[in-house]
Parts: structure tokens; sequence; C-alpha cells
């Protein structure tokens, strides 16, 4: 069965989107500044990518400060950025197919990361959630999507500022709607510095 909510996880994302605007636009550009300095980049994407979250489930509005005050992210970032990362471009490598094989496993890795598990824990519950399902396609549904969005992002740096809070939004709901909705009394606590 393919996943016919995907024009509406869309329509969401872009009502999320123009609800958080401000925030979102400028965590973008706080991770982008990040991006340039390369160090920073993985744990600004990842911090944002975990406000993006809880602010989808508790509907208040996005942080942007969030982007830099969660200190505690650093390790973990650098943790799935490179266990992914690394396996994935060197499956690109290789014919592009295992590249995209990877991707779809992992595809909830990040998320499982911003909701507070370890990155091995991660990686391994994406996977597991993949194999689960027997509708393999909808996940490359969702994957295509954020690769145009990811295309699009390739085209100038005011299309990045656009299309990262839109990806971040985007992979945010397609992970709340695969493992549903969490009560916000299980969510990890959260460091914030005022």
């Amino acid at each position: 069965m393919l996943d016919s909510r995907i024009d509406q996880r869309f329509k969401r994302t872009w009502d999320f989107f123009l609800a958080n605007v401000e925030g979102l636009l400028l965590g973008a550009l706080v991770v982008l500044v990040g991006s340039l300095l390369v160090i920073p980049a993985p744990w600004l994407a990842l911090n944002l990518l975990q406000e993006t979250l809880e602010c989808s489930r508790s509907g208040r509005r996005v942080r942007w400060q969030a982007a830099y005050e969660r200190k505690g992210n650093f390790l973990r970032s650098w943790g799935i950025t490179l266990a992914m990362g690394i396996p994935i471009a060197i499956g690109f490598m290789l014919l592009i197919v295992p590249g995209v094989l990877l991707s779809l496993f992992w595809f909830h890795a990040p998320m499982l990361v911003a909701d507070g598990r370890s990155v091995g824990d991660a990686l391994s519950e994406s996977g597991r959630i993949f194999r689960a399902r027997s509708d393999w396609a909808s996940y490359f549904l969702n994957w295509l999507v954020l690769a145009v969005l990811g295309g699009v992002a390739g085209l100038t740096a005011f299309a990045v500022i656009l299309t990262l809070p839109l990806t971040l939004v985007y992979l945010a709901l397609c992970y709340t709607d695969e493992t549903g909705p969490v009560a916000l009394t299980t969510l990890p606590k959260r460091e914030i510095v005022v």
C-alpha cells in the first residue's frame, strides 16, 4: 500500500512552516553559518531538528535559539553524521542503489536521535521500523520528497534557507506519523540555557 498521506503531510509541513516561519528561518541561518565552520554544523542541525520535533508535538512555537542552546547533543550529532554519512556516501559511490537502500533503511535514525536515543539504538530501531513495513514504496516516496527538497537547496543560498526548515519539518512529521504521537510527559528533559 502506498503512502496516500504524502500530499497531506506536505500541506501540514507548509502550515507548520508558516506558523513558525521566523524561528525556522532564523534557525536555518544559524545552521548555515555553523556549516561554514564545519565543526558545529551537525550539532546545530540536530538541535533545530529536535526543536522542530518537540514543537510539532507540543504545538508551541519554534525558538531559533534552540539551534545553539542544547550542548548535550554535540557528540550524538557527530555520531549520527559519521555513522550514517560514511556508509551512505560509499553506497552512492557504488552505483547509487546501495546508497538509496541505506538511506531508506536509516530514514528515521536522525529523528530517533533527536528523540533522545543513542546513535546505535537509533540506527537499529530505524532498520527495525523499515523491515516491519510491507509498503517500502512509501518510504521511497517520502525519501524522494526529501531528495527533491535537497536538490532545490542546491540551486542557491536563498533556496537552502527555505528548504532546510521544510526538510526538517517534513522529516519530523514522517517520524510522528510512523511511530505515532508521543505524550509530552515521555519526552526526555532538555537543557535550555537562557
